[in-house]
């Protein structure tokens, strides 16, 4: 099931939705936001796995990372940045503060993903059948988690 099904299925506003560059050499396979039962309490990550165009992982990718610029307001941007090990595999505590972020890859001149959004609302965990409880919001405005596979497109695909 690609990405956008996914994200459909679970009636995730469009509005909210990542924006993926499909010019781009690399090829988002998946892309999904950890719900509230699945994301533990606190955590606020990305989890990557970068493949090539034949599925096997790839190391030593460089991915960076930026918040999206505000509008009249001037502030640091961190150059945060980091490489994928020998399982094709990165894992990246982001910053926790509620905004949107976009993921770069190697040197390309335009982002991969835009608006990684961590500015949402509060999410309650409630397991299906569970009448009480849920009362711990584990999603948050900036501690939300997401898992993405991003795979480099193959010659005839570019």
């Amino acid at each position: 099931m690609d990405w956008k099904a996914e994200w459909r299925e679970r009636d995730i506003p469009e509005c909210v939705w990542p924006v993926v560059n499909d010019k781009s050499n690399w090829r988002v396979n998946s892309l999904s936001r950890l719900a509230a039962c699945d994301n533990r309490p606190g955590l606020k990550k990305f989890y990557i796995t970068v493949k090539d165009c034949e599925g096997n992982p790839m190391g030593g990718i460089r991915l960076r990372f930026d918040v999206e610029p505000s509008q009249g307001q001037a502030y640091d941007h961190p150059n945060v940045w980091g490489m994928t090990d020998e399982h094709g595999y990165m894992e990246w505590d982001h910053l926790g503060v509620p905004t949107r972020y976009t993921i770069w890859m190697e040197d390309d001149e335009e982002p991969l993903i835009e608006n990684i959004r961590t500015d949402l609302d509060y999410e309650y965990c409630r397991p299906p059948g569970q009448t009480t409880g849920g009362w711990r919001p584990v999603n948050r405005p900036g501690v939300y988690s997401y898992r993405i596979e991003i795979q480099r497109k193959g010659a005839s695909e570019v």
